[in-house]
């Protein structure tokens, strides 16, 4: 399975969210270990782990990152919207895996890569910008 590097397209002009968007492909890279066989016994737990520790981390920071940026009450209640349905997917891709279908991790890539990565941080993410660097 390919794995995914960090590209200039990705990057929100703020170093910590670009530094924590980096680790989200690293959690990626993990879980395309684990569907390879390349990863460590047990390791599709840990990627479970990882991502619970990644999710409560990461929105609670960029949400406070926004509102110091000054980006709009009612667009971070929108971005909190999008964080709120990203958390469930992942908890429900993960009840499944905890009944025993182990489905959950292939069908748990293209959440992350696609939905996740493209379509959340390549798109909604991005509109946040001009409040992160001063130029709107």
């Amino acid at each position: 399975m390919n794995r995914f590097e960090w590209k200039v397209e990705y990057s929100v002009d703020d170093a910590e969210i670009d530094r924590q968007h980096a680790e989200l492909i690293a959690i990626i890279n993990e879980l395309a270990d684990q569907l390879c066989g390349e990863g460590p016994s047990g390791g599709a737990r840990s990627v479970f782990d990882h991502l619970a520790h990644y999710v409560t981390t990461h929105f609670a920071y960029e949400e406070g990152r926004l509102a110091q940026a000054g980006y709009p009450d009612e667009r971070i209640a929108e971005h909190q919207v999008e964080h709120n349905a990203i958390l469930r997917q992942l908890q429900g891709f993960e009840r499944v895996f905890e009944s025993g279908d182990a489905t959950a991790l292939q069908e748990m890539m293209p959440f992350l890569y696609g939905e996740w990565l493209i379509h959340h941080i390549c798109g909604t993410d991005k509109e946040y910008v001009p409040w992160l660097t001063g130029s709107r």
